[in-house]
């Protein structure tokens, strides 16, 4: 089904878009306003720490507590002078009543949903030496692969596991956005896009790209922008999204089609010669196999609509202005239709990619860039005994099964970035003992089908957790250590999500209570499991950066909180483009030769999702991520949450019928996986009739958090955990272990 905004919006009128139009969607939630002096006496730069845009912003004082935060206009790539609703609302959380304030150690023995913990104050010191020893003496046992480190590869992380030297670091993106990380490294030689000029395009086209909706505020700013100047923009999606509300057409597509959608527009490009023949020849190689490939395997637009559901005619159309309107992009970012949600999700973001390139949007104004990032010692140069290296893990096997992924793992030199969603199943059926864990900034509500983490999680004979709030994976802790919130944080980032020049920000903040940044907990772990030669001096290597940097933290502060390197941009503003690339050819690859010599298919090819909806469960399961929680933060803070107190089932109104049910009414979410949850009805023309709809950041169970507490359900009860030896089945066309998300079906009824 193809329908124009206009057209749709005067059809079901105003009263059934409150999922299309959140009052949070809007260009900014607080801009930038001087202060007076009689309501603050202080001011200090921050970069924001609720999601990885890292925005600039001023936190104002008054007696020592922050009163009021706004974007900080000195930010040109991030905040842009206005700061998003979860960056303004983290004042609540900074100063939230149940912010862990310090070490806790558990007294009760049992682990589980309704059991108490039984906490115990502790001291920094006694935590330490509990936790080293414990450690030391399972890599004593076991080795190093015994350890789990449930975190990003992020610098701090990467210095406690890189010492340890276990194998098993494990983070969320196999649920997030792996499938074009890897996709994107394996044709342009660098890790998915995080910079995109989507001011200065003329046509923009989404898969489920919802991102204007998320509060990401340069994509955000950047899509309006687009839009005020006339943009035109297309959006496949099965639901009736907010950027869909802000397209001039919404295509609702079957859920799992997108790629056959995207081959037959490669097909058109090719077949019509509209692609970018000049930059094609160029920048490019592998056209002559791709011509090839779509041609034999006849991915013509009449093959796509028996698939999709969306006309020939209409994939033409579209194909023809994407490939003629200049400049065009595709936009991506994370768990849309090329993130990791169906099996067929990794060749998806790979035909993406080669759109993206067929239409010379790589590298380009109004298109995609590699991030500029300033080149600066790494942190590992600052270990305490420089003469000891890190030591190789003695084992490449990990408990996960990543390392049955050889491009994924070899992308993320060394480690992973993933694995979640087959985490469960590895600690269950190990390849070796895993007797101990930590986990840093994660939650198990995050994980498909929560259930089975906690119960592989309890068997771990000591857990540690280092977190903010008391979350769920605190209560299934034997320790847990307080974290920095970022407000409390003295510290200097570069930025990656649109960083079309070199830019740094600064943290100016300190502790409110007992805790302790992750880079110091880091090091005093190491230090108690007699690793004290891997330990890293934090403040030595902040000197240095900014030495390499040719500033200072005062002129930093003197500039607003922002230092920032425009020597590499063009008259025009944009950046030099990128003629070389970190490929084998050394250019972009719509044949992937890493792909090919690796034993995988290095061209997209169809292949069907994992399920259709049957007599049984006749309904696909989507899922959504409102703009104001992230990753499971700001539940806790009442302003966020009194937003939309509970979750929502959106189902059409033909499902409605079916059920008997109508708005407020409840009905129950059955999955294959043998879970259930209860959802309250949201009744909307803008979803697809075969679909269910549901919200991420519900559903919590720890009695610590208040306010989060009982609030709705938690969509990844449905979700299925995978099994490795079941996802080894796909995995000539997956080459990157993803958790296929939604690739599953499910049963409504009445409640």
């Amino acid at each position: 089904m193809e329908v124009s905004r206009r057209t749709f919006i005067k059809t079901v009128g105003t009263s059934a878009l409150g999922m299309a139009f959140p009052a949070i969607f809007r260009k900014s939630a607080r801009t930038y306003v001087p202060s007076s002096d009689d309501l603050f006496d202080e001011e200090k730069y921050f970069f924001c720490g609720v999601c990885d845009n890292i925005c600039g912003m001023i936190a104002r004082y008054k007696d020592g507590r922050i009163r009021e935060i706004v974007g900080n206009p000195a930010d040109e790539l991030g905040s842009m002078g206005s700061i998003c609703v979860k960056g303004e609302s983290s004042i609540n959380t900074l100063y939230d009543p149940n912010r862990l304030k310090h070490p806790m150690k558990r007294t009760n023995p049992k682990k589980g949903v309704n059991e108490d913990p039984g906490w115990v104050k502790i001291s920094w010191e006694e935590a330490f030496q509990t936790i080293g020893k414990k450690f030391r003496e399972a890599i004593d046992k076991h080795g190093p692969q015994t350890v789990l480190c449930i975190m990003r590869p992020k610098t701090k992380e990467k210095a406690f596991f890189q010492a340890i030297g276990t194998p098993n670091q494990v983070c969320h993106v196999d649920t997030c956005y792996i499938t074009y990380d890897v996709a994107w490294k394996v044709s342009w030689g660098a890790g998915k896009s995080w910079t995109m000029d989507l001011e200065n395009a003329k046509y923009i086209l989404a898969f489920g790209w919802d991102q204007p909706a998320k509060s990401k505020m340069y994509q955000l700013k950047g899509f309006m922008a687009a839009k005020d100047k006339g943009a035109k923009v297309v959006v496949f999606d099965p639901r009736f999204s907010v950027t869909a509300s802000k397209a001039d057409e919404w295509i609702s597509i079957k859920p799992g089609t997108d790629l056959a959608v995207a081959l037959a527009m490669i097909y058109v490009i090719i077949e019509e010669d509209l692609y970018d023949k000049e930059y094609v020849h160029e920048m490019t190689v592998g056209f002559d196999n791709l011509a090839k490939h779509v041609r034999s395997k006849g991915y013509t637009p009449e093959w796509a609509e028996k698939i999709s559901g969306v006309k020939a005619s209409k994939i033409r159309e579209v194909a023809r202005d994407f490939a003629t309107t200049k400049p065009s992009i595709l936009a991506i970012h994370k768990r849309d239709a090329g993130g990791p949600n169906y099996a067929n999700s990794f060749p998806l973001a790979q035909a993406m990619f080669i759109l993206n390139a067929l239409v010379g949007a790589i590298e380009r104004p109004g298109g995609h860039y590699m991030s500029r990032q300033p080149k600066v010692t790494p942190a590992d140069q600052f270990r305490k005994n420089m003469a000891v290296p890190y030591p190789e893990p003695p084992t490449k096997v990990r408990v996960d099964g990543h390392d049955k992924y050889p491009i994924a793992v070899k992308i993320a030199k060394g480690f992973s970035k993933g694995n979640f969603s087959h985490l469960a199943d590895g600690i269950m059926n190990p390849p070796y003992p895993v007797t101990v864990g930590i986990a840093h900034s994660y939650n198990v509500l995050s994980f498909p089908n929560p259930k089975t983490i906690i119960e592989a999680l309890t068997r771990l004979e000591l857990f540690v957790a280092v977190d903010i709030l008391p979350s769920e994976i605190c209560q299934i802790a034997d320790i847990v250590l307080p974290d920095l919130f970022f407000l409390e944080e003295n510290a200097l980032e570069a930025r990656e999500y649109h960083s079309l020049w070199e830019q740094v920000l600064i943290r100016d903040g300190k502790p409110l209570y007992d805790n302790k940044g992750f880079g110091e907990i880091v090091n005093e772990l190491l230090k108690s499991m007699g690793l004290g030669d891997y330990v890293i001096d934090w403040k030595a290597k902040r000197q240095k950066t900014l030495e390499e940097l040719g500033t200072t933290w005062e002129e930093i502060i003197k500039n607003k909180g922002v230092w920032q390197n425009k020597s590499g941009l063009l008259p025009d503003g944009h950046p030099k483009p990128k003629k070389e690339f970190e490929t084998p050819s050394k250019k972009l690859e719509l044949d992937s030769s890493l792909l090919a010599q690796n034993g995988y298919e290095s061209l997209p090819t169809w292949h069907e999702p994992y399920t259709e909806p049957d007599d049984r469960y006749p309904y696909y399961f989507l899922t959504n991520h409102l703009p104001w929680f992230r990753m499971n933060k700001g539940v806790n803070d009442s302003a966020l949450m009194e937003l939309q107190p509970e979750n929502l089932a959106y189902i059409h109104p033909e499902t409605a019928k079916k059920l008997g049910v109508g708005n407020d009414d409840y009905i129950i979410i059955e999955s294959q996986n043998g879970m259930s949850i209860k959802v309250k009805v949201s009744v909307t023309d803008g979803i697809r009739p075969d679909c269910v709809m549901t919200e991420h950041g519900y559903g919590h169970w720890s009695k610590e958090m208040e306010v989060a507490y009982g609030r709705g359900t938690c969509d990844g009860d449905v979700m299925l955990e995978r099994k490795i030896k079941e996802s080894l089945k796909i995995k000539a066309y997956d080459p990157t272990q993803s958790s296929c998300l939604l690739d599953f079906k499910v049963n409504l009824k009445k409640a």
